[in-house]
């Protein structure tokens, strides 16, 4: 009885977790966003995915990630769910790691995220035109403030555009790296702490 209503639970949270997924998406098509089945999936999905975002530290410039951290909770409620069915508890180190897990994956997509915007604009100053398009333009805004702080760090002599584009990849890419094998060596070995 209990394994059955923890199943339907899971099951119910998976399919949730693609109803928001799609919201998601959709929101990306302002014409599907509006439609029928946008509005529906939006009376649905909005008041869990709204909660989140009210949370400062998922919003960088204009861009939101709260809906990375939303799916990654409804993931780590569909894991413990699953840990509950395999060996009938869930384990304070299991729910540990999840959360380190998903800090990772949401640290890790931003830092990601921030490499492949920095090579584009990058790009586009080594071989584009001077066009003055609103995205160059929104993308401007969205990294300056990341290309600020990790220059200041340097001497105050005024670099090159380029240059502090430069050593924001490389400073930001010498992190992404060295956090990933940090939290890589780390969850290995609660992984295997876990085991013994």
């Amino acid at each position: 009885m209990v394994r059955s209503l923890l199943l339907t639970v899971r099951q119910l949270i998976n399919v949730y977790l693609f109803l928001c997924f799609i919201k998601i998406l959709l929101s990306w098509v302002p014409s599907a966003a509006y439609s029928s089945f946008g509005r529906m999936l939006s009376s649905i999905c909005d008041p869990y995915l709204n909660w989140f975002r009210r949370f400062r530290f998922t919003r960088i410039g204009m861009v939101d990630f709260s809906p990375v951290l939303s799916l990654g909770i409804l993931s780590i409620a569909a894991q413990l769910i699953t840990s509950l069915l395999t060996t009938g508890t869930i384990s304070l180190w299991g729910l540990c790691v999840s959360i380190i897990e998903l800090v990772w994956s949401f640290i890790g997509f931003m830092l990601n995220l921030l490499i492949i915007f920095l090579i584009i604009r990058l790009g586009y100053d080594l071989f584009g035109s001077s066009s003055s398009s609103p995205f160059w333009y929104n993308l401007d805004r969205f990294l300056s403030p990341v290309i600020a702080k990790v220059t200041g760090f340097f001497p105050q002599k005024p670099l090159q555009y380029r240059t502090r584009l430069i050593l924001t990849i490389l400073i930001i890419l010498l992190l992404r790296i060295a956090l990933g094998l940090l939290v890589g060596s780390l969850l290995f070995q609660f992984k295997v702490i876990r085991i013994i």
